[in-house]
């Protein structure tokens, strides 16, 4: 009986920290397309993007990717993005 609360228990924390995690992905992948966002036509271009770039890595679901489609459409315009 203990050794079944026991299990419970750890996959109750598991399950939270599996939560936690997710959020705070979604959070960081929010603030990195906004900060994409607010960039000028111009800083875009410094790193190899146009908007339609950003408009279509926003599109994206959350489980694709995202930096290595940017780094595959800034690549062919002499660019490198920052790891």
């Amino acid at each position: 009986m203990i050794a079944s609360i026991a299990r419970q228990a750890a996959y109750g924390a598991a399950e939270l920290k599996r939560a936690f995690t997710w959020l705070a992905q979604v959070g960081a992948a929010r603030a990195s397309m906004a900060q994409l966002a607010r960039m000028s036509d111009a800083e875009l271009h410094d790193i190899g993007l146009v908007r339609q770039d950003v408009v279509d890595i926003g599109a994206l679901r959350r489980s694709v990717e995202r930096s290595a489609l940017a780094e595959r459409r800034a690549a062919p315009r002499g660019a490198k993005l920052a790891a």
